[in-house]
């Protein structure tokens, strides 16, 4: 026997989609504090490069993410 598929509430779809839109604006303020904060730091560069560089991987990971929020954004609008 099939299922009754629910009718969907565009104001759920809507609310995930702003969700995603904020998503992508934190992730893209972190990337950038983490490049101004650790990654062109000259005095932490200086004096701790191992750390000022260790923002590098969350960095990629952060874009890697940023990326992926902005596919389904192009997949689902």
């Amino acid at each position: 026997m099939r299922q009754k598929t629910k009718a969907v509430d565009p104001t759920v779809k809507d609310a995930y989609f702003e969700l995603v839109r904020r998503t992508i604006g934190s992730v893209n303020a972190l990337i950038y504090e983490l490049e101004n904060e650790g990654l062109h730091n000259s005095a932490l560069r200086e004096q701790y490069y191992e750390l000022a560089v260790d923002c590098v991987p969350l960095i990629k990971k952060l874009a890697e993410a940023r990326r992926y929020a902005e596919g389904t954004l192009s997949h689902f609008c």
